[in-house]
């Protein structure tokens, strides 16, 4: 065709623009052959029949055909059978012009192995713009499917074990004052024991489904120590309360502090906890009813020998009723103190020895001229302890008042009481005459130093006396388990 317009020079100058395009061209397709080539992806040309007409080396590696087994080949070579129907799906709908984006499914080996890939699908048209054929990009999948079925398995195993627990689980995000945000996640048990749907609970906090409670720490106290054990107390959607024992657990999830709680219904432990406090309230006042009646009785024992010391003449039998008396008075005491305390297995041994030394000073009617100076600690001693011990002191202190002063000197009796590391102290000193010299008091035929003797063996103690600057009667015996020491003891 001939242009009689234009001049030789504008003929050479378009010829030169085509050919610059032309090169243009060919370096973008050698461009984009080099990214076909290199690509990790297999790239298939396709005719709207499903011939193969282009096979990168990505599709090589991928499906194991080389390029001359591929080129001119069926696309259903790499159909599963079971599949066959897919292909005429995808090339009906490249005809309608459609694409297919990320579509994953499953072709088949050259070794007859399955692959999952993921299929992307675009039409190929020409220049009129009609579709001729089909671009395939296929990314093999196998990998990230396995890892997505193991987290899937896992994810299945977490669910059944969440929901299969014997307790509640809640799990919600730690709020920027302190409390807990919305339920991000709560089980079968908690939707049951609390009477709501789990789509319900899931727009409730935990602020909507506990009655408050003194005992329970905040979530901030909670969150600097990570994890917390406590009680509270449930509400049900009906108006129920239910106590808990709540074991929560703080924890980082993606850059988000989160709280795990898992509580545990301990309506039926409450229940009999508070059947043993009644047993015991009931074992209690039983108890404190038999130290009152065996105080009643020890005193009936001390008034009876009183009355009956009345009509005993002979002197030495008197005393014997007397001291008798004295001993029956040192047990009732004893009993007394434990009737009125809280712990009926203890009693406050220090305000017991000076009850019971003012006692006998009372009853020996002493002279203004003995002093009585007492320097005891409260210390907690048990029945089976404080009994026995209760008899030594009624012993050394009655023995004092009758022998220190026998011509009416001015004197003074002490009582010392303490514990002293791990074993206790007792002593009873007078400033008077002293015990009679080379007389050993272990081995008199003093019914009162005999039973003082057996006594110490019975709390398995040592007694030590001094003569010098009078009389000192010394008892050291080891500490046992009797409980905290009570306020104001002294060591």
């Amino acid at each position: 065709m001939k242009h009689p317009d234009l001049s030789r020079e504008e003929i050479q100058s378009r010829l030169q623009e085509t050919e610059k395009r032309l090169s243009q061209t060919h370096e973008e397709l050698n461009y984009l052959k080099s990214i076909v080539e290199h690509t990790e992806d297999a790239i298939v040309g396709l005719d709207l029949e499903g011939t193969v007409l282009s096979w990168n080396p990505a599709a090589e590696k991928l499906y194991g055909f080389s390029g001359d087994e591929a080129l001119g080949s069926s696309v259903f070579m790499m159909i599963p059978p079971y599949n066959s129907d897919e292909i005429s799906l995808i090339l009906a709908w490249i005809k309608n012009g459609e694409r297919i984006t990320h579509y994953e499914t499953l072709r088949r080996r050259k070794d007859g192995s399955l692959v999952n890939i993921s299929l992307s699908v675009s039409p190929i048209k020409d220049a009129r713009g009609r579709v001729v054929g089909a671009s395939t990009i296929s990314r093999d999948i196998t990998t990230s499917k396995k890892m997505e079925l193991k987290l899937q398995e896992s994810e299945e195993k977490f669910r059944e074990l969440f929901n299969n627990a014997n307790d509640s689980i809640f799990l919600y995000p730690l709020t920027s004052d302190g409390t807990g945000g919305q339920f991000l996640e709560v089980n079968d048990v908690a939707c049951h024991s609390l009477g709501y749907t789990r789509d319900e609970l899931l727009k409730m906090t935990p602020r909507d489904i506990e009655v408050e409670s003194r005992e329970e720490p905040s979530l901030w106290d909670l969150l600097q120590e990570g994890s917390a054990t406590f009680e509270a107390v449930n509400l049900t959607s009906d108006g129920r309360q239910i106590p808990v024992e709540v074991s929560a657990h703080i924890f980082n999830l993606r850059g988000e502090k989160m709280v795990l709680s898992i509580l545990r219904d301990i309506t039926r432990r409450k229940q009999a906890e508070e059947q043993l406090r009644k047993s015991l309230d009931e074992k209690e006042l039983l108890l404190k009813e038999i130290h009152h009646r065996v105080k009643n009785n020890l005193m009936v024992i001390s008034s009876l020998l009183n009355l009956q010391s009345k009509y005993i003449e002979d002197k030495a039998a008197r005393k014997v009723f007397k001291e008798s008396q004295n001993r029956a008075r040192s047990m009732a005491l004893i009993h007394s103190m434990l009737y009125r305390s809280t712990d009926l297995k203890c009693i406050n041994f220090g305000e017991y020895i000076t009850s019971l030394t003012q006692e006998l000073f009372r009853t020996y009617v002493i002279r203004d001229n003995i002093k009585l100076k007492m320097d005891v600690g409260n210390v907690p001693l048990d029945i089976n302890t404080a009994v026995p011990l209760g008899l030594i002191v009624n012993e050394l202190v009655s023995n004092s008042l009758k022998h220190a002063f026998p011509h009416g000197e001015d004197g003074e009796i002490s009582v010392k009481f303490h514990k002293a590391n791990d074993h206790y102290v007792f002593q009873v000193a007078d400033t008077g005459v002293g015990f009679p010299e080379g007389l050993d008091f272990r081995k008199t035929n003093s019914l009162g130093m005999r039973l003082v003797d057996t006594l110490t063996d019975q709390v398995d103690g040592e007694m030590e006396l001094d003569t010098n600057h009078g009389t000192t009667f010394t008892l050291t015996f080891a500490e046992e388990d009797y409980g905290s020491p009570l306020k104001g003891d002294e060591k």
